[in-house]
Parts: structure tokens; sequence; C-alpha cells
């Protein structure tokens, strides 16, 4: 055997190697990688939180939903819920939950009995009122928007 195809086939082993441990290491890292993103939509949203419908917003840890189209704009892939912190906080989050996303039921709502929390039916993933997992398969926090207060008006955006 010549040198110059045994250097070819040394090259080829060590790259080989090489791949291998490369999907050996992938394999170890956290299921967070394991579990797909929530697809990108436009959130451009602008709600004007003195109207009746949005009345939940004038106490703290209150929040209504917003559809993905509808009066006050684009919300994201399943629509958005909005939190109020305090009265000049608000927080805004992504309905689709992150544990399966493209699974037609991800979707995180309100908890109708207490309103302290946020869930997932489809996967029982569970989220505190600041997006935070609490329980569940959830990977990941919710998705989370910025928001702006200017005045009365709350604008949202990604």
């Amino acid at each position: 055997m010549k040198i110059s195809q045994l250097s070819f086939g040394l090259s080829r082993f060590l790259m080989f190697v090489g791949l291998a441990s490369l999907g050996t290491l992938a394999a170890c890292g956290n299921n967070n990688d394991a579990q797909p993103l929530i697809p990108y939509a436009p959130v451009n949203l602008s709600i004007n939180i003195t109207n009746q419908q949005y009345a939940n917003l004038r106490m703290d840890n209150g929040a209504v939903t917003l559809p993905v189209k509808g009066p006050a704009g684009d919300g994201g892939v399943k629509g958005v819920i909005v939190v109020r912190q305090n009265a000049s906080t608000f927080l805004a989050f992504e309905r689709n939950c992150p544990y399966r996303p493209y699974d037609a039921c991800a979707l995180v709502s309100l908890d109708r009995n207490s309103r302290l929390f946020m869930r997932d039916s489809c996967c029982n993933s569970q989220f505190d009122l600041r997006g935070q997992i609490t329980g569940g398969p959830a990977p990941r926090p919710l998705k989370q928007y910025s928001t702006s207060l200017q005045g009365t008006l709350l604008n949202i955006t990604n």
C-alpha cells in the first residue's frame, strides 16, 4: 500500500470518527433542541386600554386575549395574551404553546377558573403570568413580544 493511499484512508477514518462524535454530542443536548421553535408571524397590535373590551387590563394581573387578525392588527401565530403587571407595565405572549407548536390544539389560554396562570389544554403545560413554565412538557417559556404604552395606547410588536 502506498503512503498516499494510507494517508487517504486515515483521513476518511478520522472524518468518520469526527462526524460520529458530533452526532453523539448532539444527541446529548437538552430537549429544547428537539422541539421546533414557534414559527415567525408578524405582530403589530395597537389597543386603547380604556376601551370596555380591555377592562381586565385596568387591574394588576388582568389579562385579555387578542385574535390573530382583528381590529387591533396582526397578532402572531395563534393570537396574543396581554397581561398587566402594573399601571405602566404590560407583557404580551404568543398563544402558540412552545411544546409541539405545529399541533392544531397547541393553544395557550388564561385559566378560566383561577385566572392566575395560563395553560395549554392540549399538552397541559402551565405558565405563570410572566410566561414562565410552571408545569407540563413545554421546553421553554412562552414567546414574548415587545410592548410600549403611550398614554392609553398599548402597542405590541415583534
